[in-house]
């Protein structure tokens, strides 16, 4: 394993956007498929540019390794390309030397230009040298000797800190040998020492026992410290994984529940605490009871019998328990997930819970799973207890036997006091782990279940496809081809749909409840892939395109608007990178929330609250429809973008739409004035298309089949 980059020096004024374009130059380069704008993104998520890491979590995302090259020692055609970055904020690839020039290419500028030597230290002085390679990966034509691959997510951050676990494994494996050593002490003490009155002995034994107490506990403290350690590093890269993973499923993927969810996610904390410095000096200390079980056939003879007949009963009494503590655990964590769902339900619900005084149903349901978790929690804990107790008096007995086994050899002249003495405190020393087994088990289940929770997740199908395409730019014509689409354990909602939208054009789509119209938006913004057919951009099938890339391109209003704790202006520039005011203004003014802002104190600077809770409803639709006009896209998917927009501005919006002459426009309403707005109409009835035409025409059909006229009725038919 290469040790991280050290880049920590070089990498605090770079650019990221340099350094995620001269990454997707070399992995190009190297023929490895890169998906750009998920890679910038991935780049520019990361917490600190300035960090020994950063550079190298930065490669690993385009399957590519760094390796830091020796500033005082010259060049080798062999290590290029290499990148060469400084503390300025520059960048650039070095592909060849040749005749003392290199070849060089700068981020985001097509081709390259050779450079010599004096030139190349202008260009990037003080500069950093980093060879970048791929990352070997074996195709299916070896899969015949491949290993199953699941849990990846976990020991490939577990083997990146195993150095410091084989550390700690090393002062384990001290540690033991001193406690090995310690009980000497007490047999010199009563065997040589008193029976001579050797007081000079005495001080000599008694400062090297002190002296290596001393170190023993400076060793234990530098243990724990290095699992901490470890545990923290492991708890960072972890933590940043799931997280990523959780933002990356695809909708089909994630729970049914947001709250099982992140119950989930919390239950990381169990894998982590397996892996803290208890647990792990526990688990470190057992293979060790085989040395203490020699010491004390060496010092004891025949009272090794003892230990060897206490361990047994120990391993029965923890081993025995082991099913009903897995099933009481399972029982308590399944009840966990359900609490933390309901909790998460009723917040988001809270205020309809209140209007439809339904307090008192929500706090039975929270009652009645917490007194199933506190019962389980409390039968876990008793059966604990209980293996506690029996492990008390079992090693109290083991206690007693060495003493009354060591005086009948004693008085056969076998054994010494001393020796007594010395058995009786490794019997204890070598026991101590072994009792500790059942609550090791008890943790064990916890996380075993933590660990195959979270490793659904993290296998699960996700956006992050390496064989898509980047999305080129778009001009905004769709098409739907034969598509068929349904939910899981649901009947068909889309049945064989043809449609085709040109460029620029405004379309409506109106129907009944439940008659496919929002899932023909979740199908165009690749949430969900159609189970036949093709859905096409510009003739690429969206399942070929990085969902990414494709969205960027897409201005997305959904008919239940999610604004973030923060400012208006940082609800509006979401997934954004940095627009200019301009456009930011521009955005605001079409979207109508220009005379909305002029009201407000602080203008965009105004806070939103948690959900949005300070804003009306038709605010933040408002605030919704300027995020997705900020980034001019060539397409602009509503799904009833002005419910709860009042009739004027409702007006205002759908004038300055029209503004929009090259943005192809879907528009999903039952509001008829906001019709005015298309030039198309498509009616959907059951997964199908039962009118499609003008849409003057289509309402003239639509008025005639109904006994009061559509546009009176103020809904879709």
């Amino acid at each position: 394993m290469t040790p991280p980059l050290d880049t920590s020096t070089a990498s605090a004024g770079i650019s990221t956007d340099a350094i995620a374009d001269a990454i997707v130059f070399l992995a190009r380069f190297f023929g490895v498929t890169v998906q750009a704008e998920r890679l910038r993104a991935s780049v520019a998520a990361q917490a600190d540019p300035a960090a020994a890491d950063f550079l190298e979590q930065a490669l690993a995302h385009a399957t590519l390794a760094g390796t830091a090259l020796p500033i005082d020692k010259p060049r080798r055609p062999t290590e290029m390309p290499a990148l060469l970055l400084n503390g300025e904020g520059q960048a650039l690839v070095v592909l060849a030397i040749a005749d003392g020039k290199y070849e060089c290419h700068v981020p985001g500028i097509a081709g390259s230009a050779w450079l010599d030597a004096a030139a190349l230290a202008r260009e990037v002085p003080d500069g950093r040298w980093v060879a970048v390679r791929p990352v070997m990966f074996f195709d299916q034509r070896s899969l015949l000797y491949s290993m199953p691959a699941a849990g990846r997510w976990f020991w490939d951050v577990f083997n990146r800190n195993r150095w410091i676990f084989r550390w700690a494994l090393l002062g384990t494996l001290v540690l033991n040998i001193i406690g090995a050593l310690v009980p000497f002490y007490a047999m010199a003490v009563y065997d040589r020492v008193i029976p001579n009155n050797a007081t000079s002995s005495l001080w000599v034994l008694t400062i090297a026992v002190v002296t290596l107490t001393g170190f023993e506990l400076a060793l234990r403290l530098l243990r724990g410290e290095l699992v901490e350690t470890a545990s923290r590093r492991m708890d960072v890269a972890l933590s940043s994984n799931i997280f990523a993973q959780c933002l990356r499923l695809r909708a089909a993927s994630r729970p049914a529940s947001g709250g099982t969810l992140a119950n989930t996610v919390r239950d990381f904390e169990s894998v982590r605490e397996f892996f803290a410095s208890t647990t792990l000096t526990t688990l470190g200390d057992l293979p060790f009871l085989l040395l203490f079980l020699l010491v004390i056939a060496l010092v004891g003879g025949w009272l090794v019998l003892v230990p060897l007949a206490v361990i047994p009963i120990l391993l029965l009494v923890a081993f025995a328990s082991r099913a009903a503590l897995a099933r009481h655990v399972a029982a308590s964590m399944q009840e966990s997930a359900q609490r933390t769902a309901h909790l998460f339900e009723t917040m988001n619900g809270l205020d309809t819970i209140k209007a439809l005084g339904a307090e008192a149903w929500s706090r039975r349901k929270w009652e009645s799973l917490t007194v199933a978790i506190a019962a389980n929690s409390v039968e876990t804990r008793e059966i604990v207890s209980r293996v506690n107790y029996i492990n008390t008096a079992v090693l109290a007995l083991s206690g007693v036997a060495v003493v009354a086994t060591g005086a009948l050899l004693m008085g056969e002249h076998l054994l010494t006091l001393g020796q007594i003495i010395a058995v009786s405190m490794l019997t204890g020393r070598a026991l101590a782990p072994v009792s500790q087994i059942a609550g090791l088990i008890m943790r064990w289940e916890q996380t075993k279940l933590s660990y195959h929770a979270l490793n659904k997740i993290m296998e699960a199908p996700t956006d992050d496809d390496a064989a898509s395409l980047q999305a080129p730019p778009l001009s905004g014509r769709i098409e739907f081809r034969d598509v068929g689409f349904a939910y899981p354990n649901s009947p068909p909602l889309l049945d064989k749909l043809n449609l085709h939208i040109r460029p620029g054009e405004r379309v409506g789509v109106i129907g009944k409840l439940g008659s496919g119209k929002s899932t023909l938006l979740r199908l165009l913004l690749n949430q969900y892939g159609p189970q036949s057919g093709s859905v096409l951009f510009d003739d690429l099938a969206s399942t070929q395109l990085d969902p990414l890339s494709l969205r960027r391109q897409i201005g997305y209003v959904p008919q239940d608007v999610t604004l973030f704790h923060g400012t208006l202006r940082e609800n509006i520039e979401l997934g954004r990178s940095q627009p200019d005011d301009e456009s930011l203004l521009d955005a605001i003014r079409l979207a109508c929330l220009d005379d909305i802002i002029t009201q407000l104190p602080k203008g965009v600077a105004t806070e939103v609250g948690e959900r949005g809770e300070r804003l009306s409803g038709g605010q933040r639709q408002a605030v919704a429809m300027a995020r997705a006009l900020l980034a001019k896209p060539p397409m602009l998917l509503l799904d009833e973008p002005s419910s709860m927009f009042d009739p004027a501005t409702e007006q205002r919006l759908i004038g300055r739409l029209r503004t929009l002459k090259e943005t192809t426009i879907v528009l999903v309403t039952h509001r008829m004035a906001m019709l005015a707005l298309v030039d198309r109409l498509i009616v959907f009835d059951k997964g199908r298309i039962v009118a499609d035409g003008p849409r003057d025409d289509v309402m003239r059909v639509l008025n005639s089949q109904t006994a009061k006229p559509v546009a009176e009725q103020g809904v879709a038919a």
